[in-house]
């Protein structure tokens, strides 16, 4: 018979996800995970599978957390475009406020090898969600009058995700803030255009 979990299995995730933020996935051995994690290796092996398939769970843990502030936050703006133009300008922060980490999502799909496929298609999944959630608040700011009936949501949306993930990929440069500010003046004037 199994013996009961002695620990809580989101906390454990919490504090993996913190791990391989700081050391990514090659750097982070088996005797630090189990120490930072405070559960036995055995532990580890009959709830994960093993290293990889905790990594798995933990930024999977870490993509829905991510893209679902990011959708509260433009649900929670006052109209469907300035939640949107509210999420461009969230950018400029990026640069100041991203952890010195990166973001795990982006940094796990640099350091993932081309045939990790359950990794990619993990990361794409949520890519896609932000980007959906993205072309929603597009349609929705067309349908209210916020944009032209010209305007092409699926393409800004587009456009947008492909900009955002740039910018989380060159946060860490030393010249990140003018390039941040330059792409988000350049979004959101991409928006203007389509005003009526």
């Amino acid at each position: 018979m199994a013996r009961p979990k002695t620990f809580n299995e989101a906390e454990v995730l919490d504090r993996a996800v913190e791990l391989f933020l700081s050391k990514g996935f090659e750097r982070a051995s088996m005797p630090e995970l189990t120490t930072h994690l405070g559960i036995c290796r055995q532990s580890l092996y009959n709830s994960f599978g093993d290293k990889r398939g905790l990594y798995l769970a933990a930024l999977d843990l870490y993509g829905t957390r991510e893209i679902d502030a990011k959708l509260a936050a433009i649900k929670a703006a006052p109209s469907p475009l300035q939640g949107v133009q509210s999420f461009i300008a969230s950018w400029q922060s990026t640069a100041t406020t991203c952890p010195s980490d990166g973001c795990l999502l982006v940094t796990a799909l640099v350091s993932a090898p081309a045939d990790d496929e359950p990794a990619r298609t993990l990361i794409e999944g949520h890519v896609d969600r932000l980007e959906r959630g993205l072309k929603s608040a597009l349609k929705s700011a067309q349908s209210q009058g916020e944009l032209t009936k010209e305007a092409s949501p699926p393409r800004l949306a587009r456009s947008l995700i492909t900009t955002f993930y740039g910018i989380a990929l060159l946060a860490q440069l030393p010249s990140s803030p003018a390039r941040i500010k330059a792409a988000a003046a350049e979004a959101q004037a991409q928006l203007a255009a389509h005003a009526p």
